[in-house]
């Protein structure tokens, strides 16, 4: 029996390896004599891209190695009492963020989002060797680097750190310029409407999205003015951009879930919610990890309906998905005192 196990090792592996996060705090990690970059990780318990950084880069074995070789790991609940100070200091847009500071607290660098393992040593690489990161950038434009792709990196970098009025500057300059590419073109024109939405200005982007119907950046650009419309309670607006791309992008399981549960929120077009929501969960796979969400979404829209037998065994097959997550288990109580 001992044998077959020690076979079954040699056939499978036994790696036991983990990352070393730093467990102290980032002021203890300053203090620290190793001249080592610092690596924080700012996540929240709700991001889907910040758990698959932990499942499929922070284990595997290269990346693991790479980290504890050069850099100072800290991983940081960005909503968290400690954590949710240090987030808004450094200007957080979005999760998972990843930035890099040298021992005199500069950033170096940051980007954001999951990368794979092999993509995530690229940027490791980048940050140890200073190439195309943002003080590279800065330091080529400074000098007299006036194309188009440096500009246009810079001006990315800029966004990355939420000093808008700066990326906004550079992305105006981009469009001056004649090499810029058919991605840059696009990509800058997005990234100067978010900045004008960001300061209660809508028309540009509202703009691109009528001049460029066919953009590869049309449907977030939709879903951010959807966002913005619904906050500002801009209601009509909201409706009528619903109504124009729903169609569109009818394939899109995600955005019907959007749809469907903003019809939940208004509580009108319930019919037409569910419908949608049925679209949806026939576009996705079987083991899709939205399969809850989007049950969730319609056991709402069941609920909203009135037809709280059907909500209670919608959300049923949500909690089945997900077990563990204390919302459905929520939904589920409250369509359940919503019959007494």
């Amino acid at each position: 029996m001992i044998r077959y196990f020690f076979i079954l090792l040699l056939i499978f592996g036994c790696n036991s390896q983990k990352l070393n996060w730093y467990k102290g705090s980032l002021e203890d990690a300053f203090a620290l004599s190793d001249d080592k970059i610092i690596m924080i990780d700012f996540y929240t318990d709700w991001c889907a891209p910040c758990k698959l950084l932990d499942s499929d880069t922070f284990t595997n074995e290269e990346v693991i190695q790479y980290l504890d070789n050069n850099f100072i790991p800290i991983k940081i609940n960005a909503e968290s009492e400690y954590g949710m100070p240090l987030y808004e200091k450094f200007k957080g847009t979005g999760y998972p963020m990843i930035i890099f500071l040298d021992k005199e607290k500069n950033e170096i660098d940051r980007f954001y989002g999951f990368y794979p393992p092999n993509d995530f040593i690229l940027k490791l690489n980048n940050i140890l060797s200073g190439d195309h990161t943002f003080p590279d950038l800065l330091t080529k434009y400074k000098l007299g680097d006036n194309s188009s792709s440096t500009i246009f990196e810079l001006a990315k970098k800029y966004f990355s750190r939420g000093e808008y009025d700066d990326a906004l500057q550079l992305y105006e300059k981009v469009l001056e310029n004649k090499d810029l590419s058919y991605n840059m073109f696009h990509e800058t024109n997005y990234s100067i409407g978010m900045i004008k939405l960001k300061n209660n200005e809508s028309n540009n982007l509202e703009k691109y999205i009528r001049q460029y119907p066919e953009s590869f950046l049309l449907k977030q650009s939709i879903i951010n003015l959807l966002m913005y419309y619904k906050f500002n309670f801009l209601e009509k607006k909201e409706l009528d951009l619903y109504n124009k791309y729903i169609d569109r992008f009818s394939n899109d399981p995600l955005f019907l879930n959007q749809y469907s549960w903003r019809m939940t929120e208004l509580n009108i077009n319930l019919d037409n919610a569910l419908q949608k929501i049925n679209l949806s969960l026939s576009l996705i796979e079987n083991d899709d990890k939205n399969q809850a969400m989007i049950n969730d979404t319609k056991a709402e829209v069941y609920w909203k309906l009135g037809e709280v037998d059907k909500a209670i065994i919608t959300i049923n097959e949500s909690i089945s998905t997900d077990p563990d997550n204390q919302y459905y288990i929520n939904q589920k109580e409250k369509f359940l005192n919503s019959i007494n």
